[in-house]
């Protein structure tokens, strides 16, 4: 695989920019997947999404 590296400044809220290209190419939608391991922070698109039902 091959390995892409950017930097990217995180706002005053904590936010970061994934780029539109690394969204498109991993298939990043509206969620994702933060998961953290030994090596540092994996951003993944979500297995499973959770609604939360609305009550009548």
């Amino acid at each position: 695989m091959e390995k892409i590296g950017i930097i990217k400044e995180i706002d005053k809220l904590g936010r970061i920019l994934i780029p539109k290209e690394l969204r498109e190419r991993y298939g990043l939608a509206q969620q994702v997947e933060i998961v953290a391991t030994e090596q540092g922070l994996l951003l993944k698109s979500p297995e499973f999404i959770l609604i939360k039902k609305r009550k009548k």
